[in-house]
């Protein structure tokens, strides 16, 4: 409950601070965004890692797959005796 009142409570701190400052600042910030995103060491970084998180989640699934087909042969197993 407390993580609840807390994640609600920074949602609305969050959204008053937003319309407080702006469309002007909102410009400003995602300008200062896209000059460091747009950096080559950075983008280097950030492709890398979209990558390596690709990658991760193929595997990942492919485990999961065979898993459950294991567990599926197991309940098939249990419920032809």
């Amino acid at each position: 409950m407390k993580m609840r009142t807390g994640l609600i409570i920074g949602f609305g701190a969050g959204y008053v601070l937003g319309t407080k400052a702006g469309r002007e600042r909102y410009r400003q910030m995602y300008r200062a965004f896209r000059t460091v995103t747009e950096n080559p060491p950075i983008r280097r970084v950030i492709d890398d890692t979209k990558e390596l998180t690709d990658s991760s989640t193929v595997k990942a699934r492919a485990i999961l797959a065979e898993q459950l087909e294991q567990a599926s042969d197991i309940i098939r197993e249990k419920a032809a005796e």
